[in-house]
């Protein structure tokens, strides 16, 4: 008997039932276990929370191999109780089977009004991604269920295709915090001027790009007017990426009006956007097929409710109060810059908590104030400073109306005496607060 199957029937014998976890498996693998094609095994959860508690060491000795086995051949995710014993993604990677995922796409395409075409660009993105990003798409397949029910309610209610919950996993790695070198913000990346076109603030102590509710609302209706602009969704996918000046641009140069006419007139980075769109598409439908399995999962979002506070309250205090830790009440509340809820300031701000939690917090209210009081700060809303660089055509005028500013307020704000500007100079631009 191979040692495949002496531990497959150590850890078998181990839990005290006749299946062991759920495998993916080979073709070899299947007929070495006796398993049908597609077969899944799986163990009872209460099953193994009986087991757990047998006072027998013994036992658990195979159950140890196994797990050491698994680690070395990098194929357990202990997270999520998900058991891959196949091929590895590098290894599909290097010897995909082109014909399975042309067909998988095709059959995603016909289901999908975004044009998720089987191309050759999108073949080489799926390769990339198995041989290159497996460490990556395992930890977002681990967050998906905690952010992809809020991204489908969202895309619905703006009667948007669900596959767009996807496009996160490209901009931000499902980051709600993450903040790109160019100033790009949030779980959708949206540059300060986009988000403010869209109604999310952003001043020194709140950035509601980063709030996954309201930025993701604010998404569906930037990718809605995109798409009614170009009608098209390849397309509207190139111009959330590059904007779509550039890609207006690219169509004049190409004479083009499809993405994969006009590709190669983009700026680089939007030629490998949608085929990466598309690949991801694949990836995230088909995980087992490309040997990932989640690692690190979040819980599901769980049911959420807000209570608007009117003093300025540190996440030292909820957290306390709450017995959690100040990074869970920042995973709930990302849209606060400083780890402080302005309350104080314009009317109160919301504070964003499990529903079970909501009781605790309002009776925990007078003493949560009266943690370290004076670690509190005074708050005042501030413009968030952007910088902007001078090209060629800018007259102090168009930026100042471009950023909806006055004149006297950009000569001022960077100590200029006239309306003399140069290509390349740096200016600071400090926007109205709403």
């Amino acid at each position: 008997m191979s040692r495949i199957s002496l531990l497959f029937l150590a850890v078998s014998l181990a839990y005290g039932v006749a299946a062991a976890p759920a495998f993916a498996v080979n073709q070899a693998q299947r007929e070495s276990f006796k398993l049908e094609p597609d077969s899944i095994v799986k163990v009872d959860v209460a099953e193994l929370d009986t087991v757990a508690v047998r006072p027998a060491p013994q036992v658990w000795a195979p159950d140890s191999a196994w797990l050491a086995w698994c680690a070395d051949e990098v194929c357990l995710s202990t997270d999520s109780l998900v058991w891959y014993a196949g091929t590895t993604s590098g290894e599909i990677g290097r010897n995909l089977d082109t014909a399975a995922v042309f067909r998988a796409l095709a059959s995603l395409d016909r289901n999908s009004p975004l044009a998720l075409d089987p191309r050759g660009a999108v073949l080489d993105r799926v390769i990339f991604f198995l041989k290159h990003r497996p460490v990556f798409l395992g930890r977002m397949l681990g967050r998906s269920q905690h952010y992809f029910p809020l991204f489908e309610e969202q895309l619905d209610a703006h009667n948007l295709p669900l596959e767009l919950k996807y496009l996160p996993i490209l901009e931000s790695g499902l980051n709600p915090t993450a903040r790109s070198p160019v100033g790009a913000t949030g779980l959708w990346q949206f540059m300060f001027r986009t988000g403010q076109s869209m109604g999310l603030l952003v001043n020194s102590w709140v950035d509601e790009r980063r709030d996954p509710h309201r930025s993701t609302a604010a998404a569906c209706r930037y990718l809605a007017k995109l798409h009614g602009m170009y009608d098209d969704w390849p397309l509207a996918l190139a111009a959330y990426n590059a904007g779509p000046g550039n890609v207006n641009k690219a169509m004049r140069r190409s004479g083009g009006r499809t993405f994969w006419e006009i590709r190669r007139f983009l700026p680089r980075e939007t030629q490998k956007y949608v085929p990466s769109f598309i690949a991801l598409n694949y990836v995230m439908e088909h995980p087992q097929d490309c040997g990932l399995v989640p690692t690190n999962p979040w819980p599901s979002w769980p049911v959420m409710d807000t209570i608007v506070v009117k003093r300025n309250l540190r996440f030292e205090q909820i957290a306390v109060a709450l017995g959690v830790s100040e990074d869970m009440v920042e995973r709930y509340n990302p849209m606060y810059r400083k780890r402080i809820i302005p309350g104080a300031v314009e009317g109160g701000w919301p504070v964003c908590l499990p529903v079970e939690s909501i009781p605790q917090f309002l009776a925990m209210w007078p003493e949560m104030l009266d943690i370290e009081p004076y670690k509190t700060p005074e708050v005042s809303f501030e413009p968030e400073v952007i910088s902007y660089r001078v090209k060629s055509g800018d007259v102090l005028g168009t930026i100042a109306r471009r950023h909806g500013v006055s004149v006297r307020d950009l000569r001022s704000w960077n100590n200029l005496r006239g309306d003399v500007i140069r290509v390349g100079q740096r200016l600071y631009i400090h926007a109205d607060p709403r």
